[in-house]
């Protein structure tokens, strides 16, 4: 078995069928031994279907047989009445002579030697490994270990794995997030370690716990139904070597001329020179002709992905989300993309041998900035993130979507086909821009800096949430996480110095441009280093950028904002923008 959304690194398994599984960790037995208790199975199957009632008759039913060609130092004591089975050292065999009757043990409950169990169940699982199952799944899962004999008897047509039928009870998922990893990618063409399908796959699996967890199933809308986290390896095989990606070339005189980097590369350092050239140069090649061959490797990569993910999902083209997260320079690319994106995507054609190079053949709902300089190219292309003409969302006015003071048209560099954008910053990353600044500067100083709601409790919480609980009278702490309940905007009439200072018309457009372009009012979010008083940021700044994947409090942010209803008055609390209470004046 081997992945089919990516090329595959050291992540092909082999894959057996089991019936034989260890009870404590529902890992399989071996095949040798397996066969063997298969076989004691289906012989204490035959005797019993001969003894008449048969839930009395197995009860007190057991057989030993050595495993001869497997193990001189086992023995199998077998009781099918909880389909279970015990592998016995001879030490543990049945004998007069010593007072050992293994078989009277299990009988009344205790368990002696190795248990082992026919039938995976997948409740068992979970519970060993950390997944997590419905009661419902759990139950049938049990229920299949403790009766699997009744599949002896009758027919097989149509006999499925129960990893099959839990996959299919859960049903389709809703939510689609591709990732756009930044620059280094090539030297994982050398070094496997260095992959970003590694880091992708401890990302989803953060993912799925998170989305398991009671504080997130609280916040998920309703039709909900999953995550699923999948990489884009679109550097890989993009090489920039070649001289047919050169422009403006006259004549073969010239491209006889023309030269790679490995002509004008001296030979000393190499270890230090191939690391910045694997790494570094990402972005001046980004800057140079060769700016649409790598936004043409993107656009390509996250289409092939997409047509696939549709093909074994019929109807998510129809009914699923699409997401966006983007790391580093994959982030700018995004936005190059998504800002030349249609307004409106065309159906999707799976009969179309190719996929578009052009643009994303999907709607793209959140796009994650992470550790992004996409707000320093806004700066030199003298670009502004602005909301798309007519690119209505729920909760949005029909008047300010077609408003030419708010909104701007497809094509122009920060005008993004997204419904929401999130810019996520480490404190310490020196790669990371601010992009609230990108949308009105004077308005964005009136904002307080945001951060990301974290998992990990303070000393100062603790103590406070147990005082709460002993001292009478204390109101609990408040769940920031929890949306409020909709209630009527009452309007608040500013004071009177207010209003010789403040240019409201243009606050207003910069406020209703910021909820278009986001639904919490906002922006730019800072994720907490958690070293406290101790940190040092010199210190941080070396895994800052990289420390995205790991981050458990972006982890939960992602899940909360892909997962809950949309609109501006489901946003979270803890996620709303707060104002500083600075004034909002423009020079004159």
């Amino acid at each position: 078995m081997k992945p089919i959304y990516w090329s595959p690194l050291n992540d092909i398994a082999v894959v057996m069928r089991a019936t034989w599984f260890y009870r404590d960790t529902m890992m399989p037995v071996a095949p040798a031994i397996a066969n063997q208790l298969e076989a004691g199975y289906l012989e204490i199957l035959s005797i019993s279907t001969h003894m008449g009632t048969r839930k009395s008759s197995l009860k007190y039913l057991q057989i030993h047989f050595a495993l001869r060609g497997v193990s001189e130092e086992k023995q199998l004591h077998k009781d099918l009445n909880e389909s279970q089975a015990f592998l016995l050292k001879p030490t543990l065999k049945p004998s007069a002579h010593y007072g050992r009757r293994p078989a009277l043990k299990i009988i009344k409950g205790f368990t002696v030697g190795i248990p082992v169990v026919r039938g995976f169940d997948r409740q068992a699982w979970d519970t060993v490994h950390g997944g997590s199952s419905s009661p419902d799944e759990g139950a049938a899962s049990a229920k299949a270990a403790v009766e699997p004999d009744e599949e002896s008897q009758g027919n097989r047509e149509g006999r499925a794995c129960e990893a099959c039928r839990a996959t299919e009870a859960k049903g389709q998922v809703t939510d689609l997030v591709l990732v756009a990893h930044g620059i280094g990618q090539k030297t994982a063409e050398r070094v496997e370690s260095y992959h970003f399908t590694h880091a992708i796959n401890s990302f989803r699996r953060l993912v799925n716990r998170e989305m398991g967890s009671s504080t997130i199933q609280r916040i998920l809308r309703k039709g909900q139904n999953g995550v699923m986290v999948l990489p884009l390896n679109w550097r890989m095989g993009l090489s920039f070597d070649d001289t047919e990606s050169l422009v403006n070339v006259e004549s073969q005189e010239h491209r006889q001329d023309s030269f790679n980097l490995k002509d004008i590369e001296p030979n000393t350092i190499p270890a230090i020179r191939t690391m910045i050239s694997e790494v570094m140069f990402d972005i001046p090649f980004y800057m140079s002709h060769h700016k649409g061959k790598m936004i043409n490797a993107l656009v390509q990569e996250a289409n092939r992905i997409y047509r696939l993910w549709c093909r074994n999902n019929p109807g998510f083209s129809a009914s699923g989300r699409v997401h966006l997260i983007a790391h580093s320079l994959g982030s700018v690319m995004a936005v190059d993309v998504l800002s030349r994106q249609p307004t409106l995507v065309p159906k999707l054609d799976l009969g179309r041998t190719e996929p578009q190079t052009q643009f994303f053949e999907f709607d793209t709902t959140n796009l994650f900035l992470l550790g992004s300089p996409a707000g320093f190219f806004l700066l030199l292309e003298s670009g502004v993130l602005i909301p798309r003409r007519g690119r209505s969302k729920p909760g949005s006015d029909s008047r300010d979507v077609n408003d030419e003071s708010i909104v701007g048209n497809a094509g122009r560099f920060g005008c993004l086909a997204v419904d929401n954008i999130y810019n996520i910053l480490a404190k310490e990353d020196p790669i990371a821009y601010l992009l609230n600044g990108t949308v009105d500067p004077a308005y964005a100083t009136t904002l307080k800096p945001a951060y990301i709601p974290t998992t990990s409790t303070s000393l100062f919480k603790s103590l406070g949430d147990a005082v709460r609980k002993i001292v009478p009278g204390l109101s609990p702490s408040l769940d920031t996480l929890m949306v409020d309940p909709e209630r009527p905007l009452t309007a608040r009439l500013p004071s009177q110095l207010e209003l010789e200072v403040h240019d409201f018309s243009r606050e207003e457009i910069a406020e209703k441009k910021l909820y278009l372009l986001n639904d919490n009012g906002q922006i730019d979010w800072f994720l907490k280093s958690g070293s406290g008083p101790l940190e040092i940021q010199y210190l941080n700044m070396i895994s800052a950028h990289t420390s995205y994947w790991i981050n458990r409090d972006f982890v939960r942010m992602l899940c909360i904002e892909i997962g809950r209803q949309p609109g501006r008055n489901h946003s979270v609390p803890a996620m709303r923008v707060v104002k500083a209470g600075k004034r909002f004046s423009v020079e004159k």
